[in-house]
């Protein structure tokens, strides 16, 4: 198994061939904490990932916008679910944490996700995302990062190569879909050292509630 080392203090590489100011959807205006309300836009990222020639995500139906709605609540009960949004407040991108495993000494391990509009790829706003989320999980008290990578999928190797996320193993034709099988690959980011004996995870809304809005902005920034 490899050991997966601490995140690096260094400044992540940026997504890369990363395209002209004119090429871009929109600047973007902010990084915040989703809302059940951008349910619409998150849906509208991730629906053509649930089509029936895509196998990036095995879900066969996209979800509707009330379930998209239920997820983003949901998520925000324990972790943090962010999204980009740009200067017309249209949603860009998002990224989200969600427990590793339901056994309680995982607990301070955790799976990220991330999806971006495809006009708004390779131009560094996954690793800008990802930072920002990886932030606050380290704030949370969590460990470890893990992303599943349906194969192939180049962008989304290189985002996590670039992240300095180490792979862990392949489930080989793990999953059916588009009349075919296909290897999901993990990868693995120690996001800080690992203590002998670590303090619990704090929920993403105690968090909030205890370190203030300003701290929250701060990660955000």
């Amino acid at each position: 198994m490899i050991s997966l080392r601490p995140h690096s203090k260094r400044e992540v590489m940026t997504d890369p061939a990363p395209q002209s100011m004119s090429q871009k959807l929109e600047t973007i205006k902010t990084f915040r904490v989703a809302t059940p309300a951008d349910a619409a836009g998150c849906r509208e990222i991730y629906a053509p990932f649930c089509a029936a020639d895509s196998p990036v995500s095995f879900e066969l139906e996209p979800p509707s916008e009330a379930e998209m709605a239920r997820r983003i609540a949901s998520t925000l009960e324990t972790l943090p679910w962010l999204v980009a949004v740009g200067n017309g407040g249209k949603i860009l991108g998002y990224a989200y944490a969600s427990p590793h495993m339901a056994r309680p000494a995982y607990r301070w391990s955790v799976n990220v996700s991330i999806y971006l509009h495809p006009d708004a790829r390779r131009q560094g706003l996954g690793s800008d995302l990802y930072k920002r989320l990886f932030a606050i999980l380290r704030d949370l008290g969590y460990y470890n990062a893990y992303a599943g990578i349906t194969l192939p999928n180049d962008g989304s190797l290189s985002l996590h190569r670039h992240l300095d996320f180490l792979e862990v193993g392949v489930y080989e034709r793990v999953g059916y879909k588009c009349g075919a099988w296909h290897d999901v690959a993990w990868w693995g980011l120690a996001l800080q050292n690992h203590p002998d004996v670590p303090a619990e995870p704090v929920p993403f809304p105690s968090f909030v509630a205890s370190r203030g809005s300003e701290a929250l902005l701060a990660l955000l920034a």
